[in-house]
Parts: C-alpha cells; structure tokens; sequence
C-alpha cells in the first residue's frame, strides 16, 4: 500500500482530529525511523515523548514477542504476574505505597480525580474543588479536558463537569487564593509540555505544596510527559525535593506500548474499595511486560545517561538564542523547548526539518519541543542540531 492510498483511506474513514504531516513510516531501529519510501529521519519526538527505548530495543521487542507467545489479556479478574512485578518494580525505592495501572495518560488523570473524590468521601468531607493551572494539559476525556486549563480544547463539549478552577501558572498568591477548606486537591505539572515546555518555578512548586499540606489538600503532580526518566530523574517532582500524594504516569512507561499508571501514598492509596473504579485492558500481562523493561533500565544506568544527554542537547540547542528570532530555551532533562517570535512560524521549521530528516514537535507559544528517546546518541543529536542551526541560518526575516 502506498502513500497515496493510504491517505485517501484515511481522508474517507478515519474521523478528522489529527492534521498529519505528509509522511508514514514504516518502521525504525534506535533513534531512527524509516518511511515507505525508505528515506531515514532522526526521530527527536520520540512518538510524543513515548518511545524512550527508541524503535526496536532489542530487550523490549524480546520482552513483548516472548510474552506475546504466553498471554496477551487475561482481565484482572485473576492474578497476573508481569503486573505483580511491575507493582513492586516500579515501586520499590518511591514514596509510593500502591498504583493502578490503566491504558493512557487521560485515564491516569481521571482515575487521580476519581480517587481524591472517593478519599474526602469516605472522610466525610465535602471538598469539591480542584485547582488546576491555566495552559496545563491532563487529557481528552470529559474530565481530564475540563481539568486542562485550555478553553479551547474543553469549549465545544460544554456541558462540562463542576468542580474545576484554573489559575495562572507559576502564580503562587492566585493558587492560594483558590485553594480554601473547599478544595480537595491541587493537580500540577512540573512541565507544561504541550503549552510550550514550560517549567515551574522551584519556588512556586515548594510553596504550593506547602500549602497544601497546611490546609489538607492533596497534592497531585502529572507526570504523563514528565515521567520515567523524561527530566533526567525518574519522576519530575524530584527536582523539587516535595514528595506529592498522588502521580501520574503514561508515555514512556511502556516504551510504545499503551499504559498508565496511578500512584499513591498514604492513606489516599486505599481509598478505593472493590467496584470503586476498573479497567478491562489496563495492567495486562503484555504492557506489563514492556513496563518491566523499561523500569529496569531506567534503574540500571539509563536514568542517569537521560541526565547527561539532557544537558548535553540543551547546551546544543541554546547556541541557537544567537538568531533574533528566538525568544527562549528552556526545559528540563530530554524535554525541552526552543520559543520562537511571531515571525517565525514552529509548524514551517518542523516541516523544513522533516525535509531534512529530522523529526521535531511543536507545542505551544510557537515553540519547537524535543523529547528524544533516552536512548539516542550524541551523534545523531549533533546532527539534528547541526541541521537546525544551518535552516535557521537560511531564514530570512
């Protein structure tokens, strides 16, 4: 099947929510990817974030083929043991006392909601409130969308649930003023990823967190982008020394293969009780196994190679505040961001870039966002940037 057809099949049956670039790709090795016309790109997107293995990790490929064979989906109406070994994997060495595992980031996000709700109403209390930030993202179910402090992406699916007020990022005395004896939690990023990747301020997040406690709120930070590894530690809210109630995890926790995960301490992590929440496909054996590969690399050398490159792409893409018409770098570990000024349009360069072989994102603010694999090496990190500061070269404002 060529481009073409697929594309038309795509025009005439798949519902119209994505604007695709002019490209599919047919498979990938490392930091590489290939397209149906064997062209090779340099992946810095990493599937938005996901892939943090890269394509075709040989430890993850063996993982999932050989659980492939034994069980893909058994419910979790029985035991499973690659979830059982992801349970004490991913949680030995936390804060964390217990986690449920779901499919995606959104589902991670509402069973969070879901979970604070029932721990103030086995308490009694009647804390409807959550505080969220103004440009967050925490998914596309009708929940996480209204949690997301985006009008546009919750205003064409009004009527939407109460119980969700936005406040300015990295504005402590407009959070305080929200969070009162009505609150049942705050829910932050550590990293605005799709706004623009913009970090919290260390203060910001510290004084929050303060707060919350002394005012017995729950302190909620999600890690959807932030996670595994993605900042140079293992979860984002470690940069800040705070040690939250609740997380959140998904994208790169399975490498590529769709899982979330909720995880909790304290007595919120027993606040649900049997028929509180569920999942038909969430924890099976075969994203667990790929989970397990993933929690044992990060564990075994990856996490702090993450670190090392983190700054070593930062230090890359900053010689780039020479052009005039670059506003910003910024961000933390292998999740950062490069503003552009209003002349220069992020959509053209990743456009541009992809022409060149190399795969970027954008994000919000007019800013181009790379989130490589941990994996990725400095070479092919030399010469996604090399071919970045040559195009910004060429153009001409």
């Amino acid at each position: 099947m060529d481009l073409k057809e697929i594309k038309e099949i795509d025009a005439k049956r798949y519902m119209t929510v994505f604007n695709r670039q002019n490209v599919c790709f047919t498979h990938g090795k490392g930091s590489k990817l290939y397209d149906s016309y064997g062209n090779e790109y340099i992946d810095m997107g990493a599937g938005i974030a996901v892939n943090c293995l890269g394509h075709d990790h040989p430890d993850l490929t063996a993982a999932v083929c050989e659980q492939a064979h034994k069980l893909l989906h058994i419910s979790n109406l029985y035991y499973n043991q690659p979830q059982a070994e992801l349970c004490r994997n991913l949680l030995d060495d936390t804060i964390f006392d217990r986690m449920f595992l779901c499919n995606s980031g959104a589902e991670a996000n509402e069973g969070a909601i879901k979970l604070v709700r029932k721990y103030f109403y086995n308490k009694g209390e009647h804390r409807p409130k959550i505080v969220t930030a103004i440009n967050s993202f925490h998914g596309r179910t009708l929940a996480t969308v209204t949690a997301t402090g985006q009008d546009k992406y919750s205003r064409p699916f009004a009527p939407l649930p109460d119980g969700f007020v936005h406040v300015p990022f990295n504005d402590f005395a407009a959070l305080k003023k929200q969070a009162d004896q009505q609150t049942a939690a705050i829910l932050l990023e550590v990293v605005q990823g799709e706004s623009g990747v913009l970090p919290a301020d260390y203060d910001y997040i510290v004084n929050a967190y303060a707060l919350a406690k002394s005012r017995g709120i729950l302190f909620i930070i999600d890690e959807v982008q932030t996670g595994m590894g993605r900042t140079g530690k293992l979860f984002g809210f470690e940069h800040y020394g705070i040690q939250p109630d609740i997380i959140t995890l998904a994208k790169g926790l399975g490498g590529g293969v769709p899982i979330g995960a909720v995880l909790a301490r304290g007595d919120v992590a027993t606040a649900f009780a049997p028929g509180d929440h569920g999942t038909t496909f969430g924890g099976n054996p075969l994203a667990c196994a790929a989970a397990n590969v993933v929690v044992d690399k990060l564990k075994n050398g990856l996490l702090e190679e993450a670190a090392q490159k983190g700054e070593y792409l930062l230090g890359k893409l900053s010689k780039l505040k020479k052009f005039n018409f670059v506003r910003d770098v910024r961000g933390k570990g292998l999740l950062l961001g490069v503003q552009l000024n209003d002349k220069v349009k992020n959509t053209e360069i990743v456009g541009k870039m992809a022409a060149s072989g190399v795969i970027i994102l954008t994000a919000g603010n007019n800013t181009l966002r790379f989130a490589p694999a941990l994996t990725i090496q400095k070479d092919e990190i030399d010469v996604a940037c090399d071919k970045l500061m040559d195009l910004f070269a060429r153009t001409n404002i």
